[in-house]
């Protein structure tokens, strides 16, 4: 009776058609003709790669690109290029990958870990905003997406839904392959949250094992196995990420809103750039100031007294101060 009683708690089990890819391996040339065959229907392949860092991640996407992709032609635009141009679409910038997603087509965009902590705390907020902005609106551009990311958990929810693969790198070497399910009602996406709740369900109800089989999602379609970059496309590599974080530097404003990246600034940003507008005397009264610092969420008492501190650091007066009527007749009242 006891048995039965335990037996019935049970709720997650392989399922039928996972069970079918448990030991199937997917192969390099494999993978990518599928993901080609995807743009060959007009569709994009987006694909997330996560594992904890020194896993592997960029030496399974850097064997891909420069073995596979380096070669291949963007059949897309025929222009005689090929589908991955490591100056161009390698990627350490969530910025620059966000706009690249709707000015390249027919390419392969290589997004490796964020390495600046500046540039990790942009993609965890409007940088995804705005890809899946992107995505929203762009449907016909062709392309194929690598995001490398040490935590799935941290990847934001209604960016996964467009996800086509997601590999996870189990251990050095081996990757675990999910697909989102098509031919079902009420599908939403890849859903990698509930994945990982499927499992933490499956530990509860079979405390003794040490491992968790992969068939128990239906998403599973099989391991990828891959080896690290020989020593040349390895140092490749290494240069690609020096350039780029050498040369790698943050759109303007001018840039973001042309590609549509929600703006961001910190309190002192916003003030810096009010003073450069009345320094240009594009605001020369207290009321069209007051309407600029609106953009700064706070009280009023703080907004007074930073800008009254940037104020002083140009030893122009206090905010009641600011705007007197016989230093506005000088040409210039920053004099």
């Amino acid at each position: 009776m006891a048995f039965q009683k335990s037996f019935w708690k049970r709720t997650v089990f392989p399922n039928r058609y996972a069970k079918r890819f448990f030991h199937f391996r997917i192969r390099r040339k494999a993978l990518c003709k599928a993901l080609m065959n995807r743009q060959k229907i007009e569709k994009d392949a987006f694909v997330l790669i996560t594992g904890d860092t020194g896993s592997g991640k960029s030496n399974l996407v850097g064997n891909i690109c420069f073995k596979e992709f380096f070669e291949q032609d963007n059949f897309i635009m025929n222009d005689n290029t090929t589908m991955f141009i490591p100056e161009e679409n390698f990627i350490i910038d969530p910025e620059e990958f966000a706009y690249k997603m709707v000015t390249k087509q027919g390419v392969v965009l290589w997004l490796d870990e964020a390495r600046r902590a500046t540039n990790r705390r942009n993609w965890y907020n409007s940088i995804q905003k705005s890809i899946v902005d992107r995505k929203n609106t762009n449907r016909k551009l062709f392309n194929i997406y690598f995001l490398c990311m040490p935590y799935e958990k941290e990847f934001d929810t209604s960016l996964a839904s467009h996800l086509t693969l997601w590999m996870w790198v189990k251990k050095r070497g081996i990757a675990e392959v999910y697909c989102r399910v098509s031919g079902k009602k009420g599908g939403s996406g890849l859903n990698i949250q509930e994945i990982i709740d499927r499992e933490h369900k499956w530990m509860k109800e079979n405390p003794k094992a040490n491992r968790i089989p992969p068939t128990i999602h239906p998403e599973y379609i099989g391991q990828y196995v891959f080896a690290k970059m020989n020593k040349e496309l390895k140092k490749k590599y290494d240069k690609l990420v020096k350039d780029k974080s050498a040369t790698s530097a943050d759109l303007s404003d001018e840039e973001k809103e042309k590609y549509g990246i929600e703006i961001i600034k910190t309190p002192e940003q916003i003030i810096e750039d009010i003073i450069k507008k009345i320094k240009g005397k594009e605001i020369q009264d207290k009321k069209t100031l007051w309407k600029e610092m609106d953009a700064i969420d706070d009280t009023t008492e703080h907004k007074t007294k930073l800008l009254n501190f940037y104020l002083g650091l140009e030893n122009w007066g206090t905010f009641n101060k600011l705007f007197d009527k016989n230093k506005l007749k000088k040409k210039d009242i920053w004099g």
